[in-house]
């Protein structure tokens, strides 16, 4: 038995586990102080997107500072509030100019009829002057005394009636050149060339200018853009052929009372055309009405006429009453 029991007691030794003598491992938390720069890192990892978005959305800014793509659009200062604020800013209106003093100045304040007027006394005043015999004087251009700015270029493109003026005021002041017989174009242009610079060269050394004061080029070249030279060299002369030459020339107070005359003409005209167009607007308007009107008249008439009518003729046509006699008495006619 004590065999036995030995054995037993050496197979639970060899089976049972051995008690463990130290304490098992514990999980220590991790410092604080490494948790810190996760945090900064994370911080920065957010941060990082939100920089880009910020550097996009100021790259637009910078292109638009610059003058790129992004910048908006915009016609010119006239538009959007620096148009408001031009509309909205008093205007002082321009002080009227003096025609002995600037009269170009003084023409691009009138309106056209004005200035056709100014350039018919113009002319009027040249011929008079170059020509004495009234019959050798040409027709002035133009309708009711008043002359284009084209008509009036034309009326001296061939130079002869500057070069006559200039004789008139100083006599032998300009040779005048002449064309031969049957020549043709470009001769004749080259002959209108040379007496308008001569007349040029001449009103230079009369009025005092730097250079002349109307070329060639002025009336045969440049169209209306050579209006101003030619019209301002002949006005000079016209004020002052009094003093330089002893010579007549032309009323400027009357030229601007005809121009001013054109002018409150024109304001009535326009006012009066208001008010017509406005008359004819409603005439135009109440018509269809009244057509409507008379139309329903007329056909309201037709219908009395036709019931008239109708008891007219059944008045005027006889009447057939039928007769019935009985058989007998047919019999005892007969």
């Amino acid at each position: 038995m004590s065999e036995e029991i030995k054995k037993v007691e050496e197979v639970a030794e060899e089976k049972a586990p051995e008690v463990p003598t130290t304490e098992p491992p514990t999980e220590t938390p991790a410092p604080a102080v490494e948790e810190a720069p996760k945090a900064e890192e994370g911080a920065a990892e957010a941060a990082a997107p939100a920089a880009a978005e910020g550097e996009a959305a100021a790259a637009p800014e910078e292109k638009k500072k610059s003058g790129g793509v992004a910048r908006r659009f915009t016609f010119n200062k006239r538009w959007g509030k620096h148009r408001d604020a031009e509309a909205a800013a008093p205007k002082e209106p321009e002080a009227p100019k003096d025609p002995k003093e600037d009269i170009l100045g003084w023409i691009a304040q009138q309106i056209p009829q004005a200035v056709h007027k100014a350039n018919f006394q113009v002319i009027d005043w040249v011929q008079k002057t170059a020509i004495a015999e009234e019959g050798d004087r040409k027709v002035i251009p133009g309708k009711d005394q008043a002359t284009t700015r084209n008509q009036f270029l034309g009326f001296f493109k061939d130079g002869e009636m500057l070069n006559k003026l200039a004789n008139a005021l100083e006599p032998g002041a300009v040779e005048v050149a002449v064309a031969e017989e049957n020549a043709d174009a470009a001769a004749q242009k080259e002959v209108q060339k040379k007496n308008i610079d001569a007349f040029g060269a001449w009103a230079q050394k009369t009025l005092g200018t730097e250079s002349a004061p109307v070329t060639s080029d002025d009336l045969l070249e440049k169209g209306k853009a050579g209006y101003s030279a030619v019209f301002q060299t002949l006005w000079q002369l016209g004020v002052q052929a009094k003093d330089k030459f002893d010579k007549e020339g032309f009323n400027v107070d009357t030229i601007v009372q005809l121009a001013n005359s054109v002018v409150k003409s024109g304001l009535l005209n326009t006012i009066l055309g208001f008010f017509r167009r406005n008359r004819q607007a409603a005439a135009s308007v109440e018509e269809p009405k009244d057509d409507a009107a008379a139309a329903e008249g007329a056909g309201e008439a037709a219908k009395e006429e036709g019931a008239a009518g109708e008891v007219a003729d059944t008045a005027d046509e006889p009447v057939a009453v039928k007769q019935e006699t009985s058989a007998p008495a047919a019999v005892a006619a007969n």
